[in-house]
């Protein structure tokens, strides 16, 4: 397991300096082993009709709950929008130089991975955040609908979509606009 809350850039790109130190999994595993792991930030990822289950007893003032769906159509209800990924910017550049964030969502491989995905092209390139975060998370699927509109969010003109279909997973394969 590549090393916990590993820094994935310097930090330059950052309003607090952060050198984007996270941590992608499942809800499970952030329940099982979050209070090991001490993250000192969180994302919870679930369905607006879903019952948190993630790491009990959290400071909520460094908690983002991110309520949508995994869905690959904007039109579902509790669909992910703009203001989902407005929202998970605006906590992110709140984090501290020496954050540890653990981003989670039910099986830590489509949505999460999509946020990451979206978190580090704030930071570097696309193709680049495209790899780091395969190499961090092996068996990321990132959410389609979510990457697109990550894409649509930092001005990448479709660069975001194309460095996602390159995961060796189906997911990305798919087209979205």
């Amino acid at each position: 397991m590549p090393e916990l809350f590993a820094a994935l850039t310097d930090g330059s790109a950052h309003p607090n300096k952060w050198p984007a130190a996270l941590l992608v999994c499942s809800q499970t595993e952030a329940r099982r082993n979050g209070a090991d792991w001490a993250p000192t930030h969180i994302i919870s990822i679930y369905g607006p009709t879903s019952r948190y289950l993630g790491l009990p007893d959290f400071d909520q003032s460094r908690q983002l709950h991110a309520r949508f769906e995994d869905t690959l159509d904007p039109a579902d209800p509790g669909a992910p929008s703009i203001a989902d990924i407005d929202a998970i910017m605006d906590f992110v550049d709140g984090l501290p130089k020496d954050a540890r964030l653990m981003i989670h969502c039910l099986q830590g491989s489509t949505r999460g991975a999509a946020v990451a995905l979206g978190i580090l092209a704030r930071y570097v390139s696309p193709d680049k955040a495209g790899q780091t975060i395969f190499r961090a998370c092996a068996n990321a699927a990132p959410n389609p609908l979510l990457v697109a509109l990550w894409d649509r969010a930092l001005g990448l003109d479709g660069k975001l979509i194309k460095a996602g279909r390159k995961f060796p997973t189906a997911g990305l394969r798919r087209a979205v606009a």
